[in-house]
């Protein structure tokens, strides 16, 4: 849930630009969006649970972070977006990240809660 408003705010960014497409910047941010739902989805790194283990969500932002830097550059490689150098880059990259990263924080976790006596069961 967090790609929608991570890519959108990212694509806002001075040093991004979307609008120098052949098609419109709404293709830009379509095809970024596609881009960023199949890699992100190819290669999680995304925490699942906002509980876990402190020195595996710093891996996971790590890893995150450069996988999304590197989602821009292969958008820039097969359109016409623009990303101005890599600074822009990696600030779009952690701006996208940190939106995926609220939606597991604050979206409900998708699964049930364990009634108080099945814990020991």
């Amino acid at each position: 849930m967090g790609l929608l408003p991570g890519v959108a705010l990212a694509a806002a960014l001075p040093g991004i630009t979307l609008a120098d497409t052949d098609s419109g910047p709404m293709f830009g941010y379509l095809f970024s969006f596609i881009v960023f739902a199949g890699v992100s989805t190819a290669i999680w790194s995304t925490p699942r649970d906002a509980h876990q283990a402190p020195l595996l969500l710093v891996i996971l932002a790590v890893v995150g972070v450069a996988q999304d830097t590197l989602v821009w550059y292969l958008i820039t490689w097969l359109t016409d977006v623009q990303v101005t150098n890599v600074g822009w880059a990696i600030a779009a990259a952690v701006i996208v990240r940190a939106c995926c990263w609220a939606g597991v924080w604050l979206l409900p976790a998708g699964r049930a809660e364990e009634p108080e006596g099945a814990a020991g069961a």
